[in-house]
């Protein structure tokens, strides 16, 4: 009877698996407009209608976002789920695949992974999951003690990709629409982690928790169905001398957290400043002339770009202005890689760590934007910080981040996500996320202390940078 019952279990698999394909899934790429990523997200699009067609002689559902859903905010996912749900209800297609342009995707392994998961009723979605070990800032401190019998809150890696039930979608949606689900807060930090809060709710009215699934690997192996693909250097390093290095500080600073730039990453640059309420040679730091204020700093942050853009007219190499918090923990040569894949000079590039403003609300749709948050810093091209230094603030003290973002917004300006640069401290990210890639920055300074900091994830690059540009000079 055992016999029997296995086997019929088999052959149940075996009818699922083959009927399984192309026809019931879409792919989407999670991507942005800026030439290299969009380079990335095409390149993407053809390897899998390629494998496609050699495996089934069809053509996939292949969306790139900028291009077939542009939306605002299609990066938290939230606002691609309705769109996507009215075009592929009552279809053929049960899922959907999220993915980052650097994701890679063996379709024949997806295939087969979707259809296991198709066979599980109860399996609403599917990915590699993430946890957190204790509550942290970037997840607005939320932690869900009651799941702990459960395994713990989990979310999917948003660099490996994962999938979604359409039928989840469509409850999603419709919870969202009729006030039954929405974000705990205004902002949006990480996206994987806030949609799996919405899909969750509460412990009244639970919604299913993402389904591990290790074939959204990590790291590449013959069973993966998906992996994350490294972020390639495009040819050369950048010069490090075309980047001009503004640091934004004030009086109480200077002895403290400016010193540390200095003892750090700072030894490696050649054009560095540091802006602030009170002039001191020593730093050297320039007095702006605008008051300190505890939060905010917007009027502070427009008067340095300002005063960047004056001071690089002279300096006709500068293609770059790197913006750089007093605590922000910066690896040197990580940079000038990571910039070597982007347009630098007049054309206007914004590059650093998206977050967003007023997505995943009924109250909100349509009115969120985009900002680079400021901890991790931010490489604006000339063209941008000429184009960003024109913006105007509500305030003295208004968010400086999000009041760049918000103009950059009405002067369609496009800001560029790089998931390297980081708003908090590296044990506020899972091990996974930080060995995906070389991080370029890091931000705050805590325990461990910053050059601690800097010794384990950015010193021996900058050294080999220092060591480079000496030889070039004998």
């Amino acid at each position: 009877m055992f016999a029997k019952v296995t086997a019929l279990t088999l052959f149940t698999l075996i009818q699922t698996a083959t009927s399984f394909g192309s026809r019931n899934v879409v792919f989407t790429i999670v991507s942005q407009p800026e030439p290299y990523h969009a380079s990335v997200a095409s390149r993407l699009k053809r390897d899998l209608e390629n494998q496609v067609n050699e495996l089934e002689k069809l053509t996939p559902k292949v969306y790139i976002t900028h291009e077939d859903i542009p939306v605002a905010g299609a990066w938290t996912i939230i606002p691609l789920l309705r769109p996507l749900v009215t075009k592929y209800k009552n279809t053929d297609v049960r899922w959907v695949l999220f993915v980052e342009p650097h994701t890679a995707v063996r379709c024949s392994k997806l295939f087969e992974a979707l259809a296991a998961a198709d066979n599980q009723k109860d399996t609403m979605w599917i990915g590699y999951p993430l946890s957190d070990d204790e509550p942290t800032i970037i997840h607005h401190f939320a932690f869900y003690e009651d799941l702990e019998d459960d395994g713990g809150f989990v979310y999917p890696h948003f660099a490996n990709g994962f999938a979604m039930r359409i039928e989840l979608m469509d409850r999603l949606v419709n919870q969202i629409e009729n006030d039954e689900r929405k974000l705990e807060a205004d902002f949006s930090i990480d996206p994987a982690f806030e949609l799996a809060q919405l899909v969750y709710g509460d412990s009244t009215s639970p919604g299913p928790l993402l389904t591990p699934d290790l074939s959204f690997c990590i790291v590449s192996g013959d069973n993966c169905a998906t992996y994350p693909r490294q972020f390639d250097i495009c040819g050369s390093p950048i010069a490090e001398d075309s980047i001009y290095f503004a640091v934004k500080t004030w009086t109480g600073f200077h002895s403290t957290r400016a010193k540390v730039v200095k003892k750090t990453w700072g030894k490696h640059v050649t054009h560095l400043q540091f802006f602030s309420d009170k002039s001191d040679p020593e730093l050297p730091a320039v007095d702006i002339g605008v008051p300190n204020t505890k939060t905010g700093h917007c009027l502070k942050t427009v008067t340095i770009l300002k005063e960047v853009v004056k001071r690089v007219k002279d300096l006709p190499n500068i293609k770059w202005i790197f913006l750089a918090d007093d605590d922000t923990i910066l690896g040197v040569q990580r940079l000038c890689e990571l910039l070597s894949c982007f347009r630098g000079g007049s054309d206007i590039t914004v590059l650093g760590e998206r977050y967003g403003y007023g997505y995943g609300k009924k109250e909100t749709v349509g009115k969120g934007y985009d900002y680079i948050t400021g901890g991790g810093g931010a490489a604006l091209s000339r063209g941008a910080a000429r184009a960003l230094s024109a913006c105007a603030c509500a305030s003295r003290a208004a968010p400086d981040d999000m009041a760049l973002g918000a103009c950059a917004l009405r002067n369609n300006v496009s800001l560029t996500h790089s998931p390297l640069f980081h708003q908090a401290r590296p044990q506020d990210y899972p091990r996974e996320v930080l060995a995906r890639d070389r991080p370029v920055s890091f931000h705050r300074h805590s325990s461990p202390e910053p050059l601690r900091v800097y010794a384990t994830w950015f010193q021996h690059d900058d050294l080999a940078l220092k060591r480079k540009k000496n030889k070039d000079e004998l």
